[in-house]
């Protein structure tokens, strides 16, 4: 009697075992739902930040070969290369761009002879780039092709300016 009595002054002695599984199963499933939302939001990250980097980077190639290209008053070719005029000095000055050990490299010659200019005529222009060619179309039309490197993977670029200008070819 005396037990009976103490357990009902002290109420129910605890959860039962289907209550306790119930709510270790509703808040693994609520942490597994939250941990999935993080990981999502954490890829879309990355994914915009691949993106920008890449928008970024070919956006600045494009609009500065394009510049370069429209203040060209004139175009050579010669060797299979694109010579265009310097952007500081276009009356002495004529650059040409080649890929070389993951670094695109902007090499500036003598407007006369397209000769180089001797030490200190090549300077690093990009890096995070794994290819790049710039040749004339068919209708003389600068086509640039290149590959992007960022976080790890390639992006293949292709882009096509005409200008307009005369082009010599030598």
């Amino acid at each position: 009697m005396r037990r009976q009595l103490f357990r009902k002054e002290m109420g129910p002695s605890g959860f039962s075992l289907i209550e306790l599984l119930t709510s270790l199963m509703v808040m693994s499933l609520l942490l597994g739902l939250l941990l999935s939302g993080l990981i999502y939001a954490n890829t879309i990250n990355k994914k915009a930040e691949t993106n920008q980097k890449l928008f970024y980077t070919q956006r600045y190639i494009e609009l500065y070969f394009q510049k370069q290209i429209l203040r060209s008053e004139k175009i050579v070719f010669k060797n299979n290369r694109v010579y265009l005029q310097d952007l500081e000095s276009p009356e002495s000055y004529y650059n040409y761009y080649r890929y070389s050990s993951g670094f695109l490299r902007r090499y500036k010659v003598y407007k006369n002879g397209l000769t180089s200019i001797g030490s200190g005529g090549n300077s690093q222009f990009l890096d995070g780039i794994s290819s790049f060619t710039m040749t004339l179309g068919a209708n003389q039309e600068i086509v640039i092709k290149y590959s992007l490197v960022v976080d790890g993977s390639i992006y293949d670029r292709e882009t096509t300016i005409s200008h307009g200008r005369m082009v010599e070819f030598v």
